[in-house]
């Protein structure tokens, strides 16, 4: 864009155009990079919503089809408007829309703050919590700011723009600008903190070594990865992108993407995992967990627990197989119909069963099994 108003100037230095002429050719360029905008704002809102229209649409196909050639052919159409719909927001690129930008560097930082609630709010870019011994708030900004000329001008429209301030015992940081992409690391004192939220509209998300008791993360475009998490309640979304929580301890878990797979280990009391196009798989190591429930439309679902541990619980596919792994089982129902199979089991003998299983996918195969 801004290489085509070079061009608009350059003519009416050379007679080629009017001074009108110009402004009606700029005034038009201007109109053409705020529907840019707006298109991409609202592809991914009408992505959500259409999706779960046309997974709504493929489990009715499942219960009117009777062969499994057609209830392939069925899934196959959704996974591919699901492919074809994110390739449409990854080929819509900032570069491409907003032409050069201006690279820049800068530090936010307060010393001395004592927090226990986290407020990030970005637009475009990424964001990484990184918790460490200081007692100041230090976020490390790597950005590209377009629609500028030069570096001071890049910089001053970053510190219009962001907001950077520790209100009470809160940090809040936002940078709503769609045409500046901001990478931040977030560097914050080592604590325990009583809320945590984090949003962006296209970028990713991490966090690591972070102990607070109400996490919720959510990104639009873009895989989320945390790793030793100590949480009583975290629930965290991406519409495209996997999802990874790794070596955590995490009483209430709800995690849930439209387009990748899902990847959970560590201490789980409550589990609630959920894709549309993309695999499972969970890991809990604790003899205490007392929910596991997975659904996915395309993807296999893994399930790990204690070995020895008392189970009870369903687990359905149309197309998919089962595997039980663990010992002391009694399959109490099995259901093998053309269109819809079931396994419901429970503990042998009398035994308390503290950990309830349910996994639903529609074509992948579904194992429970004792984790190493």
């Amino acid at each position: 864009m801004k290489e085509e108003r070079k061009r608009i100037l350059a003519m009416v230095e050379e007679g080629k155009l009017s001074v009108d002429e110009a402004l009606l050719l700029i005034e038009e360029l201007d109109k053409k990079e705020k529907n840019m905008e707006e298109k991409k704002e609202a592809l991914l809102t009408e992505l959500s919503t259409t999706v779960k229209d046309e997974g709504a649409k493929a489990q009715g196909s499942f219960k009117e089809d009777s062969s499994g050639h057609k209830l392939h052919s069925a899934m196959d159409k959704v996974v591919d408007f699901v492919d074809s719909a994110f390739k449409k927001i990854k080929d819509f690129d900032l570069d491409f829309n907003f032409g050069q930008s201006v690279d820049i560097t800068h530090i936010f930082q307060q010393g001395g703050a004592y927090l226990n609630q986290l407020d990030i709010d970005v637009a475009n870019g990424s964001v990484k919590i990184v918790p460490w011994e200081e007692s100041e708030v230090r976020i490390e900004c790597s950005a590209k700011v377009y629609r500028v000329e030069s570096q001071d001008e890049a910089r001053r429209k970053l510190l219009e723009d962001a907001i950077f301030a520790i209100e009470g015992q809160k940090l809040r940081f936002s940078v709503q600008q769609k045409w500046m992409k901001v990478e931040a690391t977030v560097h914050i004192p080592r604590s325990d903190y009583e809320t945590a939220r984090i949003r962006l509209f296209n970028g990713p998300i991490s966090a690591e070594n972070l102990t607070v008791k109400d996490f919720k993360a959510k990104t639009a475009n873009g895989k989320v990865s945390f790793a030793n998490l100590i949480c009583k309640k975290l629930e965290t979304e991406t519409a495209n992108g996997p999802i990874t929580v790794a070596e955590s301890h995490i009483y209430e878990l709800e995690a849930e993407t439209i387009n990748g797979a899902l990847r959970v280990d560590g201490s789980l009391r409550h589990a609630e995992l959920q894709s549309f196009n993309g695999s499972i798989t969970c890991k809990a190591t604790n003899e205490d967990c007392e929910l596991l429930e997975a659904k996915t439309a395309t993807g296999s679902i893994d399930l790990y627990v204690p070995a020895g541990i008392a189970a009870s619980g369903e687990l359905k596919s149309n197309l998919g197989s089962f595997k039980l792994g663990l010992d002391g089982l009694d399959i109490i129902e099995e259901k093998s119909e053309m269109v819809q199979k079931s396994l419901r089991f429970k503990p042998k003998g009398e035994s308390y069963s503290p950990l309830r299983v349910y996994a639903d996918s529609k074509t992948g195969a579904i194992a429970l099994r004792p984790a190493k």
